[in-house]
């Protein structure tokens, strides 16, 4: 009786595991029963901390030090490092040499804290320090944001099936296309637009492109609660009626809100980059030296010349960032059809229903398995 249940519990286990894989493979981790930030996010984000934290120790290096000094400071940041974290680890009650698995607090404080510490021990590059801690936070949020929200996986499934994405999002383009392409192609071909960005300074490209980025993902989000409830409803309307499924909880629900997010943001991108590379590859071929000397055109910091079949034709930080900033207006004009195109966001939501109702479909087997690994568990 004992070994039947053994096995009924491993088989249970692996199914379990199954499922979970399942979530985290479309981007829901926070449907996996138990979800924590300390193991499931920080924890498995702990070899990527890792390796900042060496490549920081790195920072210490100064051009103006003879190259041992620099070996020293370089050795004497990673052995501090290393004993500052093993000495943590004593006084969590651990072994020395325990590599970091369930990160909480105190490791985060020294993730951040550390590489600001060091650099003010070794040449008092204040600074330096500084800098470092504010890093370290904003890394620690991204952390946050991409693991425990499975964005990285919704993005890295939706980059698996880019060929897919690429197809669906040029035939809704389409609907579109008249209006955009006249648009696109009479910007492309108008001197002041080439000469507007000819001396457009860098911190000015940053600026535009973080503010029509922002734009874009404000445009987005609009609807975006509603769709996800909508979805949800028509995923589970799909299953058995008398199928009993516990309500998602309010950070579950968020996750799926981004899983939906992600994937729309994933559309435009692949539609903008498609865009730039066809602008990009059109001036190359067509906005020749000449051309660009009739403009009055330096071409920016730098420019390749390239020889094809016998003519003289260059690629240059002007055509690029002409091509970047139309593949951005695309990307733009591209979201806010998405907003009020009715077609396009039916299409949409009917993918993403298909794709949720497997999920629910796990969720529903996912928690009877947990019922059953409950019930077999042995009573103390």
């Amino acid at each position: 009786m004992h070994g039947a249940h053994t096995v009924v519990a491993v088989t249970t286990t692996e199914q379990i595991a199954a499922c979970e894989r399942t979530f985290r493979r479309y981007g829901l981790p926070l449907l996996v029963h138990g979800h924590s930030a300390r193991r499931d996010i920080f924890g498995r984000a702990a070899p990527f901390l890792v390796v900042v934290l060496l490549l920081e120790a790195m920072a210490t290096v100064q051009l103006s030090w003879p190259w041992w000094l620099n070996l020293l400071a370089v050795l004497g940041v990673m052995l501090a490092l290393g004993a500052s974290y093993a000495g943590l680890n004593v006084l969590r009650g651990r072994r020395w040499s325990t590599l970091p698995q369930d990160v909480g607090g105190p490791e985060l404080v020294f993730f951040v804290l550390a590489p600001a510490v060091l650099p003010l021990l070794f040449g008092g590059q204040w600074l330096t320090g500084a800098v470092n801690a504010l890093v370290n936070i904003m890394i620690l949020l991204l952390v946050w944001a991409v693991v425990g929200y499975g964005l990285a996986a919704t993005l890295w499934w939706g980059m698996s099936r880019v060929g897919t994405e690429l197809g669906a999002s040029l035939v809704r383009l389409i609907r579109f296309l008249p209006l955009l392409l006249i648009f696109s192609i009479a910007l492309f071909y108008n001197a002041e637009v080439w000469q507007v960005f000819d001396h457009t300074p860098g911190v000015s490209d940053v600026i535009l492109g973080i503010f029509f980025a922002a734009l874009i993902l404000l445009i987005l989000s609009m609807r975006l609660r509603a769709e996800t409830q909508e979805l949800l409803t028509r995923a589970e309307a799909q299953q058995d009626p008398g199928t009993q499924l516990p309500p998602l909880s309010r950070a579950q629900e968020l996750n799926v809100t981004a899983m939906v997010g992600a994937n729309q943001l994933l559309q435009v991108i692949v539609v903008s980059v498609g865009v730039g590379v066809f602008f990009f590859a059109l001036g190359v071929l067509t906005i020749t030296p000449g051309v660009l000397q009739e403009w009055g055109i330096d071409g920016g910091t730098w420019q390749v010349d390239l020889t094809f079949w016998g003519e003289t034709l260059q690629i240059s930080q002007t055509l690029l960032r002409v091509s970047v900033a139309l593949a951005t207006f695309t990307g733009l004009y591209y979201a806010i059809s998405v907003l009020t195109d009715a077609v396009y966001r039916s299409d949409f939501v009917d993918e993403m229903v298909t794709k949720m109702a497997d999920v629910t479909a796990h969720r529903v087997i996912y928690h009877q398995l947990l019922d059953r690994q409950t019930e077999t568990a042995p009573h103390p």
